[in-house]
């Protein structure tokens, strides 16, 4: 009987700990070209303000951990941009936010939710940074919310929805 509840709690924790992992082939679907907008909220205003952009993603060739992404805005093309999307080797970060929530979702996507405290803001206040990714074949859309501290309210501070070229 021992061995049995042994078993089933070893079991239990092996599916919770690896459902918070991310491993290079939960994002493998990103590659490619993608189109769509931005909508941020402008802290000034506290208005949203969305504009469109485009991006493309492509696994290193040196490195399964690191996905390339080039960004562009079509109205404000100063603002474009190459970067990384980087998986850490234990599968536990994803840009140094710690995964919180890896879910399978049921029409075949992945719902991934990354945090971490960092500083947010016009004046820089210290926050609570979340990131929810959902991807699909068709659809990518990535949220960030911000939770300052001393609050409870979390705010939608920027969306990409983006759709397959």
């Amino acid at each position: 009987m021992k061995s049995l509840i042994t078993i089933t709690c070893f079991c239990l924790f092996t599916t919770i700990a690896t459902a918070q992992k991310v491993v290079p082939n939960n994002l493998k679907v990103l590659e490619g070209a993608w189109v769509g907008t931005l909508t941020y909220l402008d802290y000034v205003s506290g208005k949203p303000f969305t504009m469109p952009t485009s991006t493309t993603y492509q696994q290193s060739g040196n490195n399964p951990n690191i996905y390339l992404r080039s960004i562009s805005y079509p109205t404000e093309p100063h603002a474009n941009q190459n970067d990384s999307i980087i998986i850490s080797t234990d599968g536990t970060m994803l840009d140094g936010y710690k995964i919180i929530s890896n879910k399978q979702l049921a029409e075949g996507g992945i719902e991934i939710i990354s945090e971490k405290k960092d500083i947010d803001g016009n004046d820089n206040k210290g926050a609570r940074i979340r990131h929810i990714f959902l991807i699909t074949k068709n659809t990518f859309t990535n949220k960030k919310e911000v939770l300052f501290e001393g609050t409870d309210k979390w705010l939608l501070r920027n969306t990409y929805s983006f759709t397959k070229q």
